[in-house]
Formats: structure tokens, C-alpha cells, sequence
């Protein structure tokens, strides 16, 4: 049976820490200031938007290693990855220059329409929250097929705009890499080798403390790789709800997880495949591709690409992301 494999790049971390990151935005050229940047934590709801000056302040209980975005419609991302280590933040942002598409002179045997359909369900997902979002601006994504390769890949000129009302959250993703790859010239999903996408992110929570988005947004969580990654760090090895299966048979995880403490963190080596089933029904495995990754005390884990899965939790797209700050209740 052909295996699919699903690659998500993220990057996120939190510990215990206070403070507050003031800084001052302004454009590279004119030097002039930003009024209304996007200043944000990736993958998380914490963010600001810088005010007439170009001035702003976040202050937050918790200290996050995720990096810093700052943004402007027009202009190149900054992306600080240890913004705790400054004063203040000055940031320059570069404006984009104005450039045509590239032109493709190779044939590409697939109409944008058919492409976009792909696209949609590898980003978003075909579960009941993927099923669900839609993207607001599909103008600015870029598709090519490459009957080469037989991979399809997607560029955005601008932040894809994801609104979830399953989840309820509107999600601005900044996307890095998109590639699905297929063993042959084909968009089936029975030709489907592995799919993988990379970006920063910022959710807008619209519906904050309402019960029935709680509920679902506890759902997802539980049984997700995010979820499993919690019980893991915590070597609560006595939650039932995941079983660990080395091939068909049941095995104690204990015996293939090495886990140490590392600067507020958990480090974690993996050295072997192991099958996941949650709650007897829902199965996934897991695949290490380094020798140990880092899992912080929420459950987020890097570096994003230490761990790959199949199965169900290999199903889970951005349909299904839930923010880096976001608590089980």
C-alpha cells in the first residue's frame, strides 16, 4: 500500500517568562513610519498593529521562542527570531518591487481550476473543520505543475486569508514552500506520494469564549499530533487513550522515547516507526526524521520537520491548525 506522508513547517515554543517588546517600524526607503503593520508572534493570537507613529507594544505572560512577523501589505516580511534579546525593535521593512509573474513556457497539462481544487484540500484538509474554511483571496496564489517532477507547487504574492467558521478563527498564513508530489504525471490523490507546506501565520480569534466553539476546537485538539506530543513530553504513558504499536504488536513507549529536560524544555529522541491508535479507532504513525526534537509544555514541537506522520493525524492540514497559544479547557 502506498504511503502518504504529510510534512507541516511550523515553528513555535513557549516558557515561563514576562515582558513586554516595544519597537518602531518604519520604511527602508523613505524612512518614514508604518501606521498599521501587522506585528505578530507566528502561529499564534498574539499580535498588534502599529499605531500613527509607527510605535508598538506587546506584552505577554509567557516567553515565546516562535519568531516575531512584522508586515505590511507592499513590502518584505522581518521575521525575528529572538526578539527578547533586544531593547527595543527597530524594523526596517523593504518595499517589494513590482515584477510580472514569471511566464512558464512549459506546458502544464492541468487548468488553474483543477490546481486550485488540489490545492484547497492539501492546504485546508478534508476533515469536517477543512471542509468547512475558505480562502478569501485565491487571486494571489501562484499553481505550476511540473510534468517533470510530478509535482504540483504554489507561491502567494500576499498573506492567504483562511476563514475557519468551523473552528472560529480567520487565519493569515504567509506561505513559504507548498509541494505535493505524486508518482506519476497525475492530481489524483490515489498517485499521491507526500504533500508538505511551510509559513508563518496569525489567527484572529472571532468567536472567544463561546461555548460551542470550545467544544469543537477541544475536538481537534484531542488525538492530534499536537495532543500526542503533550503526552509524550509529560511521559504520561498512563493515558489510555493512545496505545503505541511497534508493527501489529503493542509496545510500552517508554521503550523507545528518551526524554530529558533542556532549558524549560523537553528534549526528545525517537529511535524508531510506531503506530498510533486513539481511543482504538484513530490510527497514525509516526516516523523520526532526526536524531531528537525539542516539545515545549503546550505540546508544540521543533524543529517542524523532525517528525513526520501518516494515518489520520497525517490528514490534519490548516483546516485543522489550532493557534500556538491555544489551552485545553
Amino acid at each position: 500500500m502506498k504511503r502518504i506522508i504529510f510534512f507541516l513547517f511550523l515553528f513555535n515554543s513557549f516558557s515561563l517568562f514576562a515582558q513586554t517588546i516595544n519597537g518602531y517600524v518604519f520604511d527602508n526607503v523613505s524612512k518614514e513610519p508604518l501606521i498599521g503593520a501587522s506585528v505578530y508572534f507566528d502561529g499564534t493570537t498574539i499580535g498588534v498593529i502599529t499605531d500613527e507613529n509607527g510605535r508598538f507594544s506587546i506584552t505577554i505572560e509567557k516567553k515565546i521562542t516562535t519568531p516575531l512577523i512584522i508586515s505590511y501589505i507592499g513590502f518584505h516580511d522581518v521575521l525575528i527570531a529572538s526578539p527578547w534579546e533586544l531593547r527595543e525593535i527597530k524594523a526596517s521593512l523593504v518595499p517589494k518591487a513590482v515584477t510580472l509573474n514569471e511566464v512558464v513556457l512549459t506546458a502544464d497539462p492541468y487548468t488553474r481550476e483543477r490546481k486550485l481544487q488540489v490545492f484547497r484540500r492539501q492546504f485546508l484538509g478534508n476533515t469536517k473543520a477543512g471542509r468547512s474554511c475558505k480562502i478569501l483571496n485565491e487571486e494571489v496564489i501562484n499553481l505550476y505543475y511540473n510534468v517533470s517532477t510530478f509535482e504540483l507547487t504554489a507561491t502567494a504574492d500576499e498573506a492567504i486569508i483562511i476563514e475557519n467558521p468551523y473552528l472560529g478563527y480567520t487565519i493569515r498564513f504567509r506561505l513559504n514552500d507548498y509541494v505535493v508530489s505524486y508518482y506519476k504525471k497525475s492530481l489524483s490523490l490515489f498517485d499521491m506520494k507526500r504533500a508538505y507546506y511551510a509559513g508563518t501565520s496569525f489567527f484572529t480569534d472571532k468567536k472567544k469564549g463561546v461555548a460551542k466553539y470550545r467544544k469543537r476546537r477541544a475536538e481537534v485538539y484531542k488525538g492530534s499530533s499536537r495532543h500526542l506530543m503533550n503526552i509524550i513530553a509529560k511521559e504520561e504513558w498512563s493515558f489510555k487513550d493512545f496505545s503505541f504499536f511497534k508493527g501489529s504488536y503493542q509496545t510500552h513507549p517508554e521503550n523507545y522515547f528518551k526524554i530529558t529536560d533542556s532549558l524549560g524544555l523537553k528534549k526528545v529522541s525517537l529511535s524508531n516507526k510506531l503506530n498510533i491508535l486513539y481511543k482504538k479507532k484513530q490510527q497514525s504513525a509516526m516516523f523520526p526524521n532526526y536524531e531528537y526534537y525539542f516539545v515545549d509544555e503546550l505540546g508544540n514541537f521543533f524543529p517542524p520537520d523532525a517528525i513526520s506522520f501518516s494515518g489520520v493525524m497525517g490528514t490534519q492540514r490548516a483546516g485543522d491548525l489550532l493557534p500556538l497559544d491555544y489551552v485545553l479547557k
